[in-house]
């Protein structure tokens, strides 16, 4: 057995978003948070032959280094041979960012292995998404690196959201159904082209909503009531948006009822759409947002 010349390791939390979605990509600003109750593991020990485990993500990942490698114009084969594992309980098409950890995995393990500058991590893993969804906006790959809630939007990149203290109660439901976010962003703009007269009308509600998600984090603390109202009227209006949009089949509207019947204060789709997880806020019982710790 050839001796371990070298071993890098990271682990990585899932994401989801409280409102902005899809509308990101046109300059409005997204409300996002790591879940750490969803992570990806990817470590790596140099070795005489190439190998990634487990065996389906071979050639993805093959792909993803080499888009990495040419990114930051070092050839191919100067990175050497090693095995590759990952192990990720983050659910693929769920709207948790799955892709975007592998990539920020993928990025911070070559920018590691060839000494370049750890500085590129955000903008190399965006890069990498690319690969993945077509034209990446950058805030899934940064809310998963910085680990921290944030307010992201293209032009401005991230502010931090402080949410110290008592937090919402939300929680996350799997609907058992995954949507492709280049699908869905394809139907966004089908819908757009097909409703010229109505074009901007949910990115305007999106931005809407984003404020209303800040207020009601920021004042949650002080005041509950107050907060919960915010953030459930911040739902309601990037929900509305995803059924607009026609992201939202028969069968997850009844998931949606069936959640508020049963006492959430509101329910949402969080990722793309089509599917993936709900998101729903309850009524405060001293819960905490998940902050990715």
């Amino acid at each position: 057995m050839p001796a371990k010349v070298s071993e890098f390791g990271i682990e990585l939390p899932a994401k989801w978003v409280l409102t902005g979605e899809h509308s990101v990509l046109r300059g409005k600003t997204a409300i996002a948070f790591p879940l750490s109750r969803y992570k990806l593991k990817l470590t790596y020990r140099e070795q005489e032959s190439f190998s990634i485990t487990p065996n389906p993500f071979q050639s993805q990942i093959r792909k993803l280094m080499a888009r990495a490698l040419e990114y930051l114009k070092i050839p191919e084969n100067a990175f050497p041979n090693g095995e590759v594992e990952i192990e990720s309980g983050i659910p693929i098409g769920a709207g948790l960012g799955s892709s975007a950890a592998l990539c920020a995995a993928i990025a911070r393990l070559v920018l590691w292995k060839t000494k370049s500058d750890l500085s590129l991590w955000v903008s190399l893993a965006t890069h990498l998404e690319d690969f993945f969804h077509g034209k990446s906006s950058g805030m899934d790959v940064n809310v998963i690196i910085h680990g921290a809630p944030v307010a992201f939007s293209v032009s401005r990149g991230i502010e931090k959201l402080d949410v110290s203290g008592a937090a919402p109660a939300f929680e996350w439901y799997d609907s058992g159904f995954r949507g492709s976010t280049r699908d869905c962003i394809e139907r966004v703009h089908h819908w757009q082209k097909q409703n010229p007269h109505l074009k901007d009308s949910c990115d305007v509600r999106m931005h809407e909503a984003g404020l209303l998600a800040t207020e009601g984090l920021k004042v949650f603390s002080l005041n509950p009531e107050v907060g919960e109202l915010k953030l459930k009227a911040a739902m309601e209006l990037a929900q509305e948006c995803f059924e607009q949009w026609g992201l939202v089949t028969p069968e997850l509207l009844t998931q949606k009822f069936d959640l508020l019947k049963q006492g959430a204060l509101a329910v949402k789709l969080t990722g793309a759409g089509l599917g993936g997880f709900w998101v729903a806020l309850w009524p405060s019982a001293g819960s905490r947002l998940d902050k990715g710790i």
